[in-house]
């Protein structure tokens, strides 16, 4: 494994010593690796979510402009058989 150093200040290392106890951590270490695995989830869930409402909305606006677009083809359509009597 790869050692990453990280400084907390007097504090905040004091509440993760608590929340390391309190939540059954066998060292900081794991409960780190878990913290840091849950966040990357996290912020992976969120980047996914984004994509797929911009692609839903961009889903939405090209069904939207195929909709106009055949509206307008009947329109047309019906000019030609005008034009053809």
């Amino acid at each position: 494994m790869k050692t990453i150093t990280v400084k907390l200040d007097e504090q905040f290392a004091m509440e993760v010593e608590r929340f390391q106890k309190t939540f059954g951590y066998v060292s900081k270490s794991d409960m780190v690796r878990d913290a840091l695995r849950n966040l990357m989830i996290d912020l992976r869930k969120a980047q996914l979510q984004a994509n797929l409402k911009r692609y839903l909305e961009d889903k939405q606006a090209q069904e939207e402009e195929a909709d106009a677009v055949e509206s307008r083809m009947f329109l047309t359509e019906e000019a030609l058989e005008r034009v053809e009597e």
